[in-house]
């Protein structure tokens, strides 16, 4: 009987761990704290419903509010030197996350051409972890990442 009952507890006691290890629902934001040298500031928001990520969008905001992946002339400049544009990468980063119940499971490469991008990207993801596990929904201001921008490119 004394066994039955320690099982019992202690199944009990995983199955509250376990799902203490998922996403609190609500929707969570986080963006870097300042623009970077071509007029962007990369943002990541995300929705959680009964636990697993329902959507994601990662892209650049400008101090407009025009957004990275709608700007053509950005894309233009972009596609020759990179091979990628802003809307492809948002678009990969986004679907990346939809359907996530465990950080842990996020599995992503990095998009060639848009090292910065995949860097901004993981900085954020990082950045909003602690807040979706406790259902702190409020914006989060992440701290800048060094700029990398190849000279002949100034693409990204």
């Amino acid at each position: 009987m004394r066994r039955r009952f320690f099982s019992a507890a202690a199944c009990c006691t995983l199955v509250l761990f376990l799902a203490g290890c998922g996403f609190k629902d609500g929707t969570y934001s986080a963006q870097f704290k300042s623009y970077d040298s071509l007029g962007y500031k990369d943002c990541l928001t995300i929705t959680v419903t009964d636990g697993v990520i329902t959507d994601a969008q990662f892209d650049g905001v400008n101090e407009t509010g025009g957004l990275k992946s709608e700007d053509e002339a950005y894309a233009n400049r972009m596609r020759p030197l990179c091979g990628t544009d802003p809307a492809a990468i948002r678009q990969y980063y986004s679907e990346a996350l939809v359907g996530l119940e465990d950080p842990k499971d996020l599995e992503v490469d990095g998009v060639s051409g848009a090292t910065v991008s995949a860097q901004h990207f993981e900085a954020l993801w990082q950045t909003l972890q602690a807040p979706m596990k406790k259902g702190e929904t409020a914006p989060v201001v992440a701290e800048d990442i060094p700029e990398f921008l190849p000279s002949a490119s100034n693409s990204e």
